[in-house]
């Protein structure tokens, strides 16, 4: 199991029988649960159209709880990969659910939880990874191990568009806004240790995009031969963008690009625009 801000599409949801716990979106008194009463194509119509900004919430107890209930009945081992306790709380409330699981059901089954310590499809990868192999027979015990070295190899970068949004989450203060708005700089942010880590500002959104790319392809070695995965909102323009840079600028041996949007956890912080870029060396290609 894991958070619905791993962004896993529906297809691999179903095959590898991952389940998710969906995040809160609140818009005012308006309260969805991600994927649950609210999608990414109603989640927009509101965003653009309702006077009140958008916030999310850990997953709640309730939903964590329950589907530690639900589970413990088919399985005596449980995995729950959530969202980077760096950015989100959902690993706090993972906790406490265990407990209350523990202390109220006889017999409980093993709970583990996995800090990712990434968003979006870097949760995704660990926990279709993770699926498979107990798919294969492996214990909890063995995938952990694994996903503890499988994380060290994963990168993630992105930048964002328009600075107003990480300002009203709360993430940028009113000056170092304006500062950046009038200059026309964007942030280049990495996932380090668990925390979105502004690593330099550039001038304009092309080149922070390109740069978000070359960041966490520059960390990882600049492989000949590796996976990206494209994360964006409603911004397929900069997407491909990053595609004709590796095509026409890195020129790789061996690659694949799957490009598709990020959810409503990640849209509503860093907002419509946003871009966020995968790589992996080590694991199959996710198309």
């Amino acid at each position: 199991m894991t958070d619905s801000a791993a962004d896993i599409p529906q297809k691999y949801l179903e095959k590898y029988d991952i389940r998710t716990v969906p995040t809160v979106i609140r818009f005012g008194d308006e309260i969805f649960y991600e994927n649950v009463d609210i999608n990414l194509e109603q989640f927009y119509e509101k965003f653009f159209n309702s006077e009140t900004y958008p916030q999310t919430a850990n997953p709640t107890l309730h939903h964590q709880f329950s589907l530690y209930e639900e589970l413990g009945k088919q399985s005596e081992e449980i995995l729950n990969i959530v969202i980077s306790s760096g950015i989100s709380g959902s690993y706090n409330t993972a906790q406490i659910a265990h407990r209350n699981y523990k202390r109220r059901i006889e017999n409980p089954s093993d709970i583990h939880i996995y800090d990712s310590k990434f968003a979006t499809f870097g949760i995704g990868i660990l926990a279709i990874r993770a699926a498979e192999m107990a798919e294969e027979g492996s214990s909890a015990v063995e995938i952990l191990s694994m996903l503890d070295d499988y994380q060290s190899s994963l990168q993630i970068g992105f930048t964002v568009e328009n600075l107003k949004y990480l300002h009203r989450g709360g993430r940028l203060s009113l000056s170092k806004y304006w500062v950046a708005k009038i200059a026309d700089m964007k942030p280049v942010i990495n996932f380090i240790d668990g925390k979105m880590e502004v690593i330099r500002t550039v001038r304009g959104h092309e080149t922070a995009v390109i740069e978000s790319f070359n960041s966490v392809y520059n960390k990882m070695g600049k492989p000949s031969k590796f996976n990206t995965y494209i994360m964006h909102a409603r911004n397929e323009e900069s997407a491909q963008l990053i595609k004709e840079h590796i095509e026409n600028q890195i020129q790789p041996e061996n690659w694949n690009i799957s490009i598709r949007e990020v959810g409503m956890t990640i849209a509503t912080h860093a907002g419509p625009g946003c871009i966020g870029i995968c790589i992996d060396k080590k694991y199959k290609f996710l198309g």
